[in-house]
């Protein structure tokens, strides 16, 4: 019979000590996990004002980028400074030195130190110092005469204190003794008084010998010379009944 009946496959009868094998998996190898999709970029708030105060325009950052690496990036992008000219730093290191001078007396040996900080050559400084001489502006024999005037009349200080002061700011030691060797003695030694006779009522209460080796020692720190030093504790001890 070749009728649809006789076509059709007869029931399958498991038997009763027969297990049906399971479908067998489909092989791992020949599974593949969906494609991730690619995230699309996200746009950082870059809206950073540039050098010149304009805001800086919004770019976007990939997934894969860090934010260190878009930061260092965007700054090799902006425009740099412009480097200084040669006009443009004298025209600088010149207002600072004068703004220097204008305010208090400086020496050669300080203003050439000064130029020497800001990157000027042996014979730029030796041509700058050479116009400031020209123009006024420093003068080691008048500074020597100011610093004897201000440490010796109004610090009481005497001529070894002076010296010293002029060989710290460079003052060359022929003018510095020159200015201080035209110090009065007897302006001196009346400096030297005041001084002495004002620590005097300090030690008030001291023994004459104690009252006398404080006062000499005092007097000495301030560099005024031994004999003056003899001269003015004895007539400040005196004043004081001691």
């Amino acid at each position: 019979m070749n009728d649809a009946s006789s076509e059709r496959l007869a029931p399958v009868t498991y038997l009763p000590w027969a297990k049906a094998e399971p479908t067998p998996p489909v092989a791992a190898s020949r599974s593949r996990p969906p494609a991730e999709p690619e995230a699309p970029p996200v746009a950082a708030p870059r809206n950073r004002p540039k050098a010149d105060g304009r805001p800086g325009r919004l770019r976007s950052i990939s997934r894969n980028e860090t934010w260190a690496e878009s930061e260092a990036e965007s700054e090799s992008r902006e425009p740099s400074e412009p480097e200084e000219s040669g006009a443009e730093r004298d025209e600088r290191i010149d207002r600072l030195v004068i703004s220097r001078l204008r305010r208090s007396a400086l020496s050669v040996s300080e203003v050439r130190a000064v130029l020497v900080e800001h990157g000027l050559d042996d014979i730029e400084v030796e041509e700058w110092i050479e116009r400031y001489e020209r123009l006024g502006y420093l003068d080691d024999a008048k500074l020597a005469e100011q610093v004897v005037h201000s440490h010796g009349v109004r610090r009481g200080r005497g001529s070894g204190a002076i010296m010293q002061e002029l060989g710290r700011r460079g003052v060359d030691n022929a003018l510095a003794r020159a200015a201080v060797e035209d110090l009065d003695p007897e302006t001196e030694l009346e400096n030297a008084r005041t001084v002495a006779e004002r620590r005097a009522r300090q030690l008030r209460g001291l023994d004459r010998q104690t009252a006398e080796r404080r006062l000499s020692a005092f007097l000495q720190r301030r560099g005024y010379p031994g004999d003056v030093v003899r001269e003015a504790v004895t007539a400040a001890l005196a004043a004081e009944g001691s």
